[in-house]
C-alpha cells in the first residue's frame, strides 16, 4: 500500500484542491495522512468532512520536518509519498514512481516533475551548483523541453513530491528536525545517498506546484543554510555533468552560472572567482542584450515592464 503524507497549515483552499485531485487522479490501494499544524483558519473544519482522510491535529505549529515524521510514524504503506498541501497531482502520477519501484530494489527516493500553475519547470532534479549551494535544475524552463523529460539519477530531488520506501526512511530517521521549513528535503536525500541507494527523477508523473505560499515560508532561511552548510559543504558539484549530458556548450554553461550564482549573495565566499568578478562585466551585457532585442521585436509592454523593475 502507498501513504499520501501531507501537511496543512491553513490556505485551505489549497489543501481542499490538493485532496480533491488525489482522490481524483490516484488508482490503486493507497491512504492519505494529513497532519495540521494548528491552522487558525477555516483549514480544519474543511478536514473534518474529508471522512476519506486519516487526520491528525497538533496543537501548535510543529514545522514541515516533525509534521512529516509524524504522518510517517501513522503510516501503513510500505512506500511514503511526501507531498505538499499547495500541489495537485496529475491524472497518472502515481503509477511512474510504483513501476520504478517494481523494476529497481535499491531506489531509495523517486522524484516527479513539477510544474507552476503557468506550465514551467518547477522541479526537474535538484543539482548542486559550485558555490555548494543546491539548485533545481533547469528552473522556469519549457515542461515540453527534452532536458526535462529525462530519467535519470540525482544527488537530491524535493520533498513537495517524493516517494521513499518506508524501511529506508526509517534507516536514514526521516526527516532532520533541525531544519525549520526549508533544505531538509536535501539533506534527508543526501543522507539517503550515502547509504547507497540511488534518488531517481521521473518526468513521466506529473504535479502542478503552486511553490511556497505558506505563511512565514522563508523565516529561517539563514538557520537553515548555515545548518546546511555545517554539514554538506564538501557535497559534490553535479550541476555541470547534466549541462554537458544534455549538450550544452561550455558558452551556455557559464551564462547558466552567471545567472545561477552571479545574482546571489556571497554568504559563504565559495562563488567561483570567474562568476563572483565576470558577473560585473557578464550581466550588465546581458541586460543590454535583452533591451536590443525587446526593441528589434518591437516588444514595448516588456520593455516597460523591465524598466519599472529598475526604477
Amino acid at each position: 500500500m502507498i501513504s499520501i503524507i501531507t501537511i496543512s497549515y491553513n490556505k485551505s483552499e489549497l489543501t481542499k484542491k490538493c485532496l480533491e485531485a488525489i482522490f481524483k487522479n490516484t488508482k490503486g490501494n493507497f491512504e492519505v495522512i494529513v497532519i495540521d499544524n494548528a491552522s487558525t483558519d477555516d483549514a480544519i473544519e474543511c478536514l473534518l468532512k474529508e471522512k476519506r482522510i486519516s487526520l491528525t491535529q497538533n496543537n501548535k505549529n510543529l514545522g514541515f520536518s516533525k509534521a512529516n515524521n509524524q504522518g510517517a510514524q501513522k503510516a501503513s504503506g510500505d512506500i511514503l509519498v511526501f507531498l505538499n498541501n499547495d500541489t495537485e497531482v496529475q491524472p497518472g502520477w502515481l503509477e511512474p514512481i510504483i513501476d520504478i519501484y517494481k523494476a529497481e530494489k535499491n531506489i531509495g527516493a523517486v522524484g516527479v516533475k513539477l510544474l507552476f500553475p503557468d506550465g514551467l519547470i518547477q522541479h526537474a532534479g535538484v543539482t548542486i551548483s559550485e558555490d555548494h549551494i543546491p539548485r533545481h535544475l533547469y528552473y522556469r524552463e519549457m515542461a515540453n523541453d527534452i532536458k526535462v523529460n529525462k530519467e535519470r539519477e540525482f544527488q537530491a530531488v524535493t520533498a513537495a513530491c517524493i516517494a521513499i520506501p518506508k524501511k529506508v526512511f526509517n534507516e536514514v530517521r526521516g526527516f532532520d528536525e533541525e531544519y525549520v521549513n526549508g533544505l531538509e528535503d536535501v539533506d534527508l536525500c543526501l543522507r539517503i545517498k550515502q547509504k547507497g541507494y540511488k534518488i531517481i527523477y521521473t518526468p513521466k508523473s506529473v504535479v502542478i506546484h503552486h511553490e511556497s505560499v505558506s505563511p512565514g515560508r522563508f523565516k529561517f532561511n539563514k538557520h537553515n543554510s548555515d545548518l546546511y552548510m555545517s554539514r554538506w559543504r564538501d557535497a559534490k558539484s553535479d550541476e555541470h555533468k547534466y549541462y554537458q549530458e544534455d549538450g550544452l556548450n561550455w558558452l551556455q554553461i557559464l551564462g547558466r552560472d552567471f545567472v545561477n550564482m552571479g545574482y546571489s549573495k556571497d554568504e559563504y565566499h565559495t562563488v567561483p572567482k570567474r562568476i563572483k568578478y565576470g558577473k560585473y562585466i557578464y550581466i550588465p551585457l546581458q541586460k543590454c542584450f535583452l533591451v536590443v532585442k525587446l526593441l528589434v521585436t518591437l516588444d514595448f509592454k516588456t520593455l516597460g515592464q523591465k524598466i519599472r523593475k529598475v526604477v
